[in-house]
């Protein structure tokens, strides 16, 4: 599995909810994942550029951007930037054995 980063922001009718609602976005946050197979490991509302972090683990990409599409569809969530976790070892395996040839060479 591999773990996703997912940094958002919410619409203002998703922070219309947030105020008016009393929501368990952690709850609704792990339901979400499960829902598309993956695993939910943490949560938070955040103060800054991003509204919220959640952080998952899954099988593929694929169920991250169908959480993405879903939650966009909405019309709550603005913006969802995802990063995903690497292995830098694994990276610098592979950096061993790269043939790069600079453009100034």
């Amino acid at each position: 599995m591999a773990t996703f980063l997912i940094l958002g922001t919410y619409t203002n009718k998703g922070a219309k909810g947030l105020v008016e609602k009393n929501s368990d976005r952690r709850e609704a946050m792990k339901t979400l994942a499960d829902s598309v197979g993956a695993k939910f490991i943490d949560f938070s509302i955040t103060r800054g550029i991003y509204d919220f972090w959640i952080l998952i683990e899954a099988d593929n990409y694929d169920q991250i951007a169908a959480i993405n599409l879903k939650a966009k569809s909405a019309d709550t969530i603005e913006k969802a930037d995802v990063l995903e976790t690497v292995d830098i070892n694994k990276i610098r395996q592979e950096a061993k054995g790269v043939n790069y040839i600079s453009p100034t060479a």
